[in-house]
């Protein structure tokens, strides 16, 4: 990973949509030489009447990009990581586990004041990281996960001078990670209810469990909460309908892919949906309905909450998987990062499409997407963007608050670890 890159919709013609050749993208790791951003930039290939510009380059995200945020005041948040794949080692770690010691990974916020399209501005809010994935911005800081943890990191010093990361607190952990570094936890959103929406990877193992600090803090606003009482157990309302992990509200176990959700004051964790192989990016439409991209199952799910989906060594339950809205794999198991176009953000023309990333390949896959009822279906277009370069690496896909869409390039000769 390494460049950040934005689709802009202008009124610049473009060439025909190519591709990497066939015989290299067949390939995990390519045989092409590394490009200088320019040169990179000329090899794409958009439907007419779009353009493409870098937005952040590799020195000033300081690493690799995986997951990005935009926050209220237009800023993109971005986590930027070196160690990938190998986390930093335990005897590294502060007493706390907030932080890797001498770690290069970083948290890093990107401001274009100028409005060039081109990033000006850039501070490093949180380093010591250990690959960190999954970002939101929240309050004065963000929510994210580094190895063990989902963190809260905090600017309190609101004393003039560039935004850093002062305090520290767990929401939850430790959590799993040991298995598969890329199998993590990631794609955090949040939702309108308040809840922060993010996916489980693939093959490990999570404990969640609510921090009694995190319940003290909880109890002591209570006053001016509307979220009432921790549900019990036995509450339908936080159990799966198809799948034997349960949720009381303060605990929860997950293994594998899953997506699940929980409150940003780490009062509270829930199950959303099980299953999955290794979900990674989440998106809503304006009917807010939730989806997800998954590497070895399908690109594209609609979530319904209690659902289960097919994943590795597991047979459905007796209600079966959640229903299936796209039938096809755009030649890939490394789909990720969707994003959906509605609302007119793009011209009504582009409503209800949605894009995927395909780091495999080298491109932005594109699906049309349609409606009987409320039944969604994914119907495969010519994809959005390719790449003569067989580096380009995209992984997570977002809209600006200036309707561009933000691509992190994950830039890389080999695919995986």
């Amino acid at each position: 990973m390494r460049r950040l890159l934005r689709a802009l919709t202008l009124s610049l013609a473009c060439s025909s949509t190519a591709s990497v050749a066939a015989e290299e993208t067949s390939r995990l790791v390519r045989d092409s030489a590394k490009r200088s951003p320019e040169e990179e930039r000329l090899g794409f290939h958009l439907p007419a009447g779009f353009e493409i510009q870098l937005f952040a380059d590799d020195a000033q995200l300081g690493g690799k990009p995986i997951n990005m945020a935009f926050d209220t005041r237009g800023r993109l948040w971005v986590t930027s990581t070196q160690e990938y794949p190998f986390a930093v080692k335990k005897e590294k770690w502060s007493a706390d586990t907030t932080r890797a010691i001498g770690s290069k990974d970083t948290i890093r916020i990107l401001e274009d004041r100028d409005g060039d399209g081109r990033a000006d501005q850039v501070t490093i809010f949180a380093d010591d990281l250990n690959i960190p994935t999954g970002l939101q911005p929240y309050k004065n800081g963000c929510i994210a996960w580094s190895i063990p943890n989902i963190l809260f990191l905090e600017d309190t010093q609101h004393d003039g001078r560039a935004e850093k990361a002062d305090k520290r607190r767990i929401l939850f952990g430790p959590l799993g990670y040991e298995k598969d570094t890329h199998g993590m936890i990631s794609s955090m959103r949040l939702g309108l209810d308040g809840w922060i929406y993010a996916t489980h990877g693939f093959s490990n193992t999570s404990h969640f469990a609510v921090r009694p600090e995190n319940l003290r803090a909880t109890a002591k606003n209570a006053e001016n909460s509307k979220r009432g009482p921790v549900p019990k157990s036995d509450d339908p309302s936080v159990i799966s309908a198809f799948s034997a992990v349960k949720s009381d509200g303060r605990t929860l176990d997950i293994t594998s892919g899953s997506v699940f959700r929980f409150k940003p004051d780490g009062s509270s964790v829930e199950l959303w949906t099980s299953g999955q192989v290794n979900p990674f990016g989440l998106c809503w439409d304006s009917w807010g309905n939730l989806y997800s991209a998954d590497c070895h199952s399908s690109p594209i799910y609609q979530l319904i909450r209690g659902a289960e989906y097919p994943h590795f060594g597991n047979k459905p339950g007796p209600l079966g998987y959640g229903p299936a809205m796209c039938e096809h794999a755009h030649g890939s198991t490394g789909i990720c990062g969707p994003v959906y176009l509605d609302g007119g953000v793009w011209g009504r023309e582009w409503d209800d499409h949605m894009f995927v990333c395909n780091p495999v390949t080298s491109k932005i896959n594109h699906d049309h997407i349609t409606f009987t009822g409320s039944t969604p279906k994914a119907n495969e277009q010519p994809d959005f963007l390719a790449s003569d370069d067989g580096w380009f690496r995209p992984v997570d896909l977002q809209l600006g608050p200036d309707g561009a869409l933000y691509i992190a390039d994950f830039y890389n000769s080999i695919i995986g670890h």
